[in-house]
């Protein structure tokens, strides 16, 4: 179960591979590459084709007397092109013809051969590259570039047909909902009902509570956890490990003891709870997972990868919502996504006879799991002001929080949000 209470009114919570014979060097191409060595024999000198930018079908022949063969054989390729994912092409696609030095049987024959010999440290890409018209390759450094060079003299691969040039490694995208450490605010976390969003991580302190200077722990949302509104020691999970338990959760208010809160109906002034780390558990203060980019607006969800040369934003300030203003969120199932803040200080109520006094609406996307999410204002590449935590969505897609005004007079003062 996903939590993230709904307001309609709902709660929301919760390489490809080459076979070499021994005997002939013959390799066995997937996918789009094999179907190009097929119509090597059909359009004799056929070196692979491209869609370019204005979405016309570019084809490499080595010789152009087989013109009328290529485009006659790519028609249905140029007629079948795909649409750009925002626009539509405002014209069919013409085919254009290139001369190409290499038909692409051959690239793919050297670079199975490159492929067995150059899988080595310092080797990240071997590709050929039908918009080049050649065996790409991509290396770590100048040293490993000069090696590659040597070797290819070797293999009987001729060398204007290769080029080598230096890039960064890949790595392995890690996401939202993946075991990461240190922990950030915006990961997913578990609990015994379903999974919700690590909000932001603080130093809290409560001593009506029992809770000492400083406790290491997270805010996430009152709702994600067995009891709404009442601290029941829930414990947490991050990526499948435990990583804390419910230390506090402030009990709804009622008309009797503040007239703010309608007769009959059971309130608060955020849906938010405080998590103790355990002992020894891997934490970043002040930090938030970043990922590659942002959906802006409602229905639009973002990247749930994180960024892997900017994997955290720290949060060094703090900011209140103000309508006109952008906000951004980071949670476990829509990720980074941004929009302008419509309302703030409203009361929302909500199925159950609970109310939610004083909160904000800002027009990005959130959904079921999203609830406990950060939100900030973006100030800068790597850092944002806390703004507050999302708990729930409008029934137009936007995100409701609890601002950390809102947050402060359930939680009291005694928290600091920003690094060490």
């Amino acid at each position: 179960m996903q939590r993230l209470y709904v307001f309609v009114l709902v709660l929301f919570a919760a390489l490809p591979g080459f076979a070499q014979s021994q005997r002939h060097e013959r390799f066995t191409a997937p996918g789009l590459d094999g179907r190009w060595i097929e119509l090597t024999r059909q359009v004799p000198g056929f070196g692979g084709y491209f869609f370019d930018q204005n979405g016309d079908l570019n084809v490499y022949l080595t010789d152009l007397l087989h013109e009328p063969a290529a485009r006659a054989a790519l028609a249905e390729v140029a007629r079948t092109r795909p649409e750009r994912s925002h626009q539509l092409w405002s014209r069919p696609a013409e085919i254009i013809v290139r001369h190409g030095q290499f038909d692409f049987a051959q690239l793919d024959r050297w670079r199975g051969r490159l492929t067995a010999a150059l899988a080595v440290n310092g080797v990240h890409l071997l590709d050929s590259d039908e918009a080049a018209n050649r065996i790409f390759i991509a290396v770590a450094d100048e040293d490993t570039r000069q090696r590659v060079l040597t070797r290819i003299g070797t293999l009987g691969v001729p060398r204007d047909a290769v080029l080598v040039e230096i890039a960064p490694a890949p790595s392995l995208i890690a996401t939202l909902r993946d075991s990461i450490r240190p922990l950030v605010g915006g990961l997913e976390i578990g609990f015994s009902a379903g999974v919700c969003t690590l909000g932001v991580n603080v130093w809290y302190t409560n001593w009506s509570q029992g809770i000492g200077v400083g406790t290491p722990g997270f805010y996430t949302c009152s709702h994600c956890s067995s009891t709404y509104g009442g601290t029941d020691g829930t414990v947490f999970s991050q990526g499948g490990a435990r990583i804390g338990y419910e230390r506090w959760d402030p009990p709804f208010f009622t008309n009797a003891t503040n007239t703010r809160c309608p007769a009959g109906w059971n309130c608060r002034w955020s849906d938010v709870a405080f998590a103790q780390y355990d002992a020894g558990v891997n934490r970043h203060q002040g930090y938030i997972a970043h990922t590659y980019y942002a959906g802006s607006g409602v229905w639009n969800p973002g990247s749930i990868d994180i960024h892997p040369n900017q994997p955290e934003r720290v949060l060094n300030q703090t900011s209140l919502p103000v309508v006109g203003n952008y906000l951004e969120k980071v949670g476990r199932t829509t990720g980074r996504t941004t929009g302008r803040v419509s309302r703030t200080c409203a009361d929302y109520f909500i199925a159950g006879g609970y109310g939610l006094l004083c909160q904000d609406q800002v027009e990005a996307y959130a959904d079921g799991g999203d609830s406990g999410s950060p939100v900030y204002q973006w100030t800068g590449q790597t850092t944002g002001a806390f703004a507050g935590i999302v708990w729930g969505k409008t029934g137009t897609g936007g995100l409701i929080l609890s601002n950390l005004d809102r947050i402060q007079a359930d939680m009291g003062n005694g928290v600091t949000y920003g690094p060490n």
